[in-house]
């Protein structure tokens, strides 16, 4: 483990009270400098600790940033799949063009599953079908974790129902809000839009050599930080919740929802996950508008099929249609 981490640590430890830096020392087995030199590291990446002559270190306050050692403040590893080396590992950058295609270098690169990657920021975010997906500092959380499921690749839409599912209940776990999936990859609060997820693979057809199940979640906006055009459909888990909410506390918890439903698929599939999205949909039993290429038409949808996909009987009448890559709105009841 870092110097920084193991420093960091120990002052979370004391409860805002002073550490000397030579009990620091003594404790962690470093010297008085490297004490030193990790006080400035945490003050470069946001934290605000307190010296004095007399009394040490206090930690004044932790910044509001995903960054590792606040998402996993415990050393003990944070479990991905079933594989005993398969944990979350965190990378954290200020900025990235996406966190997606910086994660499909990594994996090429042979990163193992768990690697998770998180900016900041994002300036060439993106959702489904390439529309652009904002990424503002500092209000959201803009992801992406990379599986090595040994599944199919006609699978790929239900990883996606999964990490949808995974922040639902994250959502409702930290933020305390009402929050829904909405068929295939969103999530919803009453105030609108909050999350996207975008499942992106390097497969083969009998099997997945890697998915990257891009997470983009608006956390701390307010209405006015929303584009004109996206008024009254995106929305912020603080708008829904009336309170800030901790982004840090949230990927941790994100993270650990997904990390469960992926064991539960692989030990006992997907129906299971896809029981649990029914019973949190925003989308079944629904009015919906069904944009494919070639057509638009109305319907009810009415369930998910073992696939993932969503069955829609026509207004015109006739038996459910199974839908699985168009766009699909809901329509006023």
């Amino acid at each position: 483990m870092e110097t920084v981490v193991l420093v960091l640590q120990s002052l979370k430890a004391a409860r805002g009270g002073w550490v000397s830096g030579e009990a620091l020392a003594s404790s962690l087995g470093l010297s008085r400098n490297a004490v030193w030199k990790a006080v400035n590291a945490l003050r470069r990446r946001g934290y605000a600790v307190a010296a004095s002559p007399r009394r040490g270190y206090r930690l004044a306050a932790a910044p509001d940033q995903p960054l590792p050692e606040e998402v996993f403040p415990d050393p003990v590893p944070e479990l991905v799949g079933l594989e005993p080396g398969s944990t979350f590992h965190l990378e954290y950058f200020p900025e990235l063009p996406s966190t997606n295609d910086h994660l499909r270098r990594l994996g090429r690169q042979g990163a193992p599953e768990g690697t998770v990657v998180v900016a900041e920021q994002q300036t060439a975010g993106r959702g489904r079908r390439g529309r652009e997906w904002a990424s503002p500092p500092g209000l959201g959380l803009w992801l992406s974790v990379l599986l090595r499921p040994p599944l199919p690749a006609r699978d790929a839409p239900l990883l996606a129902l999964m990490a949808a599912a995974a922040v639902r209940a994250a959502a409702e776990q930290v933020a305390a809000v009402d929050a829904r999936v909405k068929w295939p990859n969103d999530v919803m609060v009453p105030q609108g839009k909050v999350c996207g997820v975008l499942a992106e693979l390097d497969a083969e057809l009998d099997r997945i050599r890697a998915c990257i199940l891009g997470v983009g979640l608006n956390v701390n906006q307010t209405a006015s930080d929303f584009p004109p055009h996206l008024a009254g459909k995106a929305a912020s888990l603080r708008m829904a919740a009336g309170r800030p909410v901790h982004r840090a506390e949230l990927l941790r918890w994100v993270l650990r929802h997904l990390g469960a439903r992926y064991r539960q698929v692989l030990v006992e599939g997907f129906e299971p996950l896809l029981e649990e999205v029914r019973a949190f949909s925003a989308t079944l039993g629904r009015p919906v508008t069904v944009e494919e290429a070639d057509r638009t038409w109305p319907g009810l949808a009415e369930d998910l099929a073992p696939d993932g996909a969503l069955l829609v009987r026509p207004a015109s009448g006739g038996a459910p249609v199974a839908v699985y890559a168009a766009d699909v709105s809901i329509r006023p009841a």
